[in-house]
């Protein structure tokens, strides 16, 4: 049925590119600022809105769209070979939709020549096309608000003269920026994406972010040499969220005040165990198990993925698979050297990394010390508890 619609509406676009001019046309920017719903929401989205006149027809186009049904989809989304596809429905739609969305949208008219309108369809057109439709997504570099902005970009005659940069600003600056009211997500990201993300980007570059194009196009003007002209004639507030982005409830089980927790209690169990000679197998256990599992999905996105910005992420030095040595060794009821080892290495690179904390080339979340400290400790406790068991063992032997 799908690929009906896309054959009629193909066909559709065929004929009337060349039955009217850009005289009837209007096109305009379509931007959905964000809203609390789901993880992609966040940030918002874009859409361009094609109006004819000649036929009363509204479209929106619309480049993110993806298939969340397709076989192992995740797997494909963690490792950066997601797929999003050019849709095209009646604007009533566009709007039902984020009506029941509790969005605010924000439509930008585009000041353009007849001739751009038509070039503009045209390439929307082909677009369309099954054969053209898929694009590999990206979410810093190619998504469903670059896009727009590169088609704009191209269609218009002259150089397009974006406002000044304010302030100097890396990509994880713009996360954080968005993610601020869902610590856990800001967490796992700052997890995933490794120093690259802290380079200054330029203006440009920040418009893979739906407000930050809008606000950029509407000062934007473009100068073909005869004349300068803004990019946006005219902008208005189609529909207006009741509820505000910022009000969203933030869990008070940030990963900081868990992470505290998590070390309060290791803490007493160290000392516990020092004092009783007992390791707490199953508490340092679990925690060097999920160490293991947080390093398994951070090396794998790091060397992988294909994600921007993922390698080199410094975040591999302190969570990594090799954790799995420590569980192991909590786990089974025989000690080998290799597991002490392991901790005599652990025990001295830990304290080692977060004495350079401040000095370390990327942007780290504080979030993590809590659980480097756990893992400090487990380590402690194991080289304390069976180093004494192993002395006492041996003095027995020798008696």
């Amino acid at each position: 049925m799908k690929k009906f619609v896309f054959t009629v509406l193909s066909f559709f676009f065929s004929l009337h590119t060349f039955a009217f001019s850009g005289d009837s046309l209007q096109i305009s920017l379509l931007t959905v600022l964000p809203w609390s719903d789901e993880v992609y929401t966040i940030y918002g989205h874009t859409a361009i809105r094609v109006c004819n006149s000649s036929d009363n027809s509204d479209l929106v186009f619309n480049y993110g769209t993806f298939d969340s049904n397709k076989p192992n989809f995740i797997y494909h989304f963690v490792r950066g070979e997601t797929d999003y596809y050019l849709d095209a429905y009646e604007y009533e739609t566009f709007i039902y939709i984020y009506q029941r969305a509790n969005a605010t949208v924000v439509e930008q008219v585009l000041n353009l020549q007849p001739e751009e309108k038509e070039e503009m369809l045209r390439m929307l057109f082909i677009n369309l096309q099954q054969e053209n439709r898929g694009y590999r997504y990206n979410f810093l570099f190619d998504n469903c608000t670059t896009r727009p902005r590169d088609i704009i970009e191209k269609i218009v005659g002259g150089h397009i003269t974006y406002p000044p940069q304010q302030n100097p600003i890396t990509f994880r600056m713009l996360i954080h920026e968005y993610n601020k009211s869902y610590p856990w997500m800001l967490f796992g990201i700052d997890l995933l994406i490794g120093n690259g993300a802290d380079s200054i980007i330029s203006f440009r570059q920040e418009m893979f972010l739906p407000k930050k194009l809008m606000n950029a196009l509407d000062a934007a003007y473009s100068n073909d040499g005869s004349e300068q002209r803004s990019i946006v004639s005219s902008t208005r507030l189609i529909m207006q969220s009741i509820a505000k982005y910022e009000d969203s409830k933030i869990s008070s089980f940030n990963p900081m005040k868990t992470g505290i927790i998590l070390l309060i209690h290791a803490s007493v169990f160290g000392i516990c165990g020092i004092i009783y000679k007992r390791k707490f197998r199953i508490f340092f256990g679990l925690i060097y198990l999920q160490a293991t599992l947080i390093g398994l999905l951070v090396w794998f996105v790091a060397l992988f993925s294909v994600h921007p910005c993922t390698f080199p992420n410094l975040n591999m030095y302190f969570f990594h698979p090799f954790y799995l040595i420590a569980f192991i060794g909590y786990i089974l009821p025989k000690t080998h050297r290799v597991v002490t080892w392991f901790h005599w290495i652990n025990c001295i690179f830990l304290p080692v990394f977060l004495i350079a904390w401040p000095f370390i080339l990327q942007d780290l979340n504080n979030a993590n010390i809590p659980y480097i400290l756990c893992l400090w400790i487990g380590s402690g406790v194991w080289l304390m508890v069976d180093g004494k068991t192993r002395t006492a063992q041996v003095l027995i032997d020798k008696k």
